[in-house]
């Protein structure tokens, strides 16, 4: 997979993409990937396509800001990314292309070249890149750590911000909104120490 995440920065470079925002939601987004995987049940394969898709989440920003996630959605359809198939690049795009804007819908081209099963995993993966997208609102890689804790009907995620993170916090709230009613779950984000 090594190569595939290289040939995707060197897909954003290429197209003047901010770096260490992406790298930071990236990063993000693997980490709740795997704090949540008693809620998705996802193999970790699918952890690397959300990595592909934080990497390349924004690099629709080439064309302006307007509709920057559904041109991101077209650049990496067009793009060749080695390790990953028609198939998986497919995923990646869509996960992409959701992370702002409308939610998935039967009626979006993009979508209709996938099984249902593939839409349940664009679904649960593009809920948690909005919400790593949201943890770095201020794109100032403020969210040095993360840990979520699920109770019953409650997720928490804790932010370990070394200078502080209200724009994070308020952002995640917002945009957790979508894995809060995939998952079912009351979603609090909030600032503070891990729990012990």
């Amino acid at each position: 997979m090594e190569e595939t995440f290289a040939a995707c920065i060197a897909l954003g470079r290429s197209l003047g993409f901010e770096e260490e925002h992406s790298r930071q939601d990236a990063r993000l987004a693997a980490l709740l990937f795997d704090q949540t995987s008693g809620l998705h049940g996802l193999d970790d394969a699918y952890g690397d396509l959300l990595i592909c898709a934080g990497l390349l989440h924004d690099i629709g920003y080439v064309e302006g800001y307007e509709g920057h996630h559904k041109t991101a959605y077209r650049y990496i359809m067009k793009a060749r990314l080695p390790g990953l198939g028609e198939r998986k690049k497919r995923i990646v795009a869509n996960v992409a292309r959701y992370h702002r804007g409308a939610r998935p819908s039967a009626s979006h081209t993009g979508l209709a070249g996938l099984e249902p099963e593939e839409r349940e995993i664009v679904e649960v993966l593009g809920a948690l890149l909005r919400l790593a997208d949201g943890l770095d609102r201020s794109h100032t890689d403020a969210v040095r750590h993360l840990e979520v804790w699920i109770d019953g009907g409650r997720m928490e995620v804790s932010l370990e911000c070394p200078f502080g993170c209200a724009t994070e916090v308020w952002a995640g709230e917002k945009k957790g909104r979508w894995l809060a009613e995939l998952f079912d779950v009351d979603l609090d984000v909030r600032e503070g120490p891990d729990r012990p």
